[in-house]
């Protein structure tokens, strides 16, 4: 049997949501780094003229660390789960479990 529309894998949906953040993390370090060499971020003496800075490289390259750990994690799963269902280990059968018999249809009409 086909799987009903809009049941996708929920590994799909998380690795979308994990690249997405490593992209945004991605975009912020650059931004960061940008503004740090054309010297707004500096002041005439040399060190960081404001904290925000700072604050924004370290947590963008936080969240681009944790979400290419997820996107590895979840890779090396989705790929074991597939693996393992391909094998035919299956929680159930596709079938859909009957009821009655026949005969139990028969009696009632």
């Amino acid at each position: 049997m086909s799987k009903p529309e809009g049941k996708g894998s929920p590994f799909a949906k998380v690795i979308t949501v994990l690249a997405v953040a490593f992209g945004v993390g991605l975009g912020l370090c650059g931004l960061n780094a940008v503004l740090i060499s054309t010297g707004v971020a500096r002041n005439s003496s040399g060190s960081f003229a404001r904290p925000i800075f700072s604050i924004v490289g370290v947590s963008s390259l936080a969240v681009m660390i944790l979400s290419a750990m997820g996107l590895v994690i979840t890779t090396i799963v989705w790929v074991l789960s597939e693996i393992v269902v391909s094998l035919g280990f299956r929680r159930g059968d596709d079938e859909p479990q009957r009821l009655f018999d026949d005969k139990d249809n028969d009696k009632l009409s």
